[in-house]
C-alpha cells in the first residue's frame, strides 16, 4: 500500500512514525513548509511541495495533518484521484467548500475517515456502552472541561507560530480542542437547538 502525508508538523511524524514501525515504507511526503519543526530523520523519503505532483505517485491512502485552513485544499483533490483519506480533526476551518468535498468523495469513490480518536478510547467506549443501554438511565446534564497550555503542548516548536496558535492557519479554542463537541455528540446525540 502506498501513502502519501500532507503536513510533517507534530501529528505527521507521529502518523509517520507508526507507519514505519508498521513496516510501512512505501510513503510520500508533501510539505508546504509551514510547520516550525525540522524532521531530518525523514530524509530517506520522497517530499513533494505540490499537492498534484504528490498525487501524480497514485497513494492508495492519504494522511492530512496539515493546518487545519489547508485541509481541503489536500482532502479534495484526493479525493478526486480516489484516495482513502484519513483527515485529522477538524475537517476544516470553513464550512465553505464541505459540499466540493463530499461531490470530490462521490466521484472519486473514496471513503474519508476524520480522526476524532477518543471515539477509539476504552473508557469513553464504556461510557457509550453503558448510556447507550439505559443502565442508568437518560442523561438531563453533561459537562466537559479541555484546557491546554500552549507553551506545554508541543515542546519542539515555537507554540507563537504553532497553527494552533494562529487562527489564519485554523487554530484557536474552537476548532483545536474540538474533541469534547464529537464525543458528547457520539454519547449523548446531536445537540438540538429549540
Amino acid at each position: 500500500m502506498k501513502f502519501l502525508i500532507a503536513g510533517l508538523g507534530s501529528i505527521g511524524c507521529r502518523h509517520l512514525r507508526n507507519l514505519i514501525s508498521l513496516g510501512e515504507r512505501d510513503i510520500i511526503l508533501y510539505r508546504s513548509k509551514l510547520s516550525n519543526l525540522v524532521n531530518n530523520e525523514f530524509k530517506e523519503f520522497l517530499v513533494e511541495t505540490n499537492i498534484n505532483l504528490a498525487l501524480e505517485h497514485k497513494p492508495d491512502a492519504v494522511i492530512i495533518s496539515n493546518p487545519t485552513s489547508l485541509h481541503l485544499d489536500v482532502a479534495i483533490p484526493a479525493a478526486e484521484a480516489g484516495c482513502h483519506i484519513l483527515l485529522e480533526k477538524p475537517i476544516s476551518n470553513s464550512l465553505e467548500r464541505i459540499n466540493d468535498l463530499k461531490l470530490a468523495l462521490q466521484r472519486g469513490g473514496s471513503k474519508i475517515l476524520v480522526g476524532f480518536q477518543y471515539r477509539f478510547h476504552p473508557t469513553l467506549k464504556i461510557a457509550a456502552r453503558i448510556l447507550s443501554n439505559g443502565d442508568i438511565g437518560n442523561p438531563v446534564s453533561a459537562r466537559a472541561h479541555w484546557g491546554e497550555y500552549l507553551p506545554d503542548w508541543h515542546t519542539l516548536e515555537d507554540f507563537h507560530n504553532s497553527y494552533s496558535a494562529r487562527v489564519d492557519l485554523g487554530g484557536g479554542v474552537v476548532l483545536t480542542l474540538c474533541h469534547p463537541i464529537d464525543y458528547l455528540s457520539w454519547l449523548l446525540g446531536k445537540p438540538k437547538f429549540i
